[in-house]
């Protein structure tokens, strides 16, 4: 599970761990840090994953207008945000489809 550094906390790694969930929550910063470079690749490897996923919801919301959900209730906003994101991944699609020598 991938999450923010706000979720870290001693009794949430133990109940991930005792469901046999692999731990991706980012760590605090700690004063007297050791600077372990296997917690910096750990920490790197999940900022690359948790830029992906911001960006891609970014996009959602300048392009597509995704600030706030508009309708009552869960089946039509979640219509609603799979739509938006199937627009997205179909622009994006094009956009590698153009730029790709081999798909001429």
């Amino acid at each position: 599970m991938y999450a923010d550094k706000a979720y870290e906390s001693k009794e949430r790694r133990e109940r991930l761990r005792a469901q046999g969930v692999k731990d991706r929550i980012m760590r605090r910063g700690r004063q007297a840090s050791d600077g372990s470079s296997a917690l910096a690749a750990a920490a790197e490897r999940a900022a690359v994953v948790r830029f992906g996923r911001l960006q891609a919801l970014g996009t959602l919301k300048r392009r597509y207008g995704y600030w706030q959900v508009r309708y009552m209730g869960l089946r039509r906003n979640e219509a609603e945000a799979l739509f938006k994101a199937l627009a997205c991944n179909l622009r994006r699609a094009d956009g590698l489809r153009e730029g790709c020598l081999a798909c001429g």
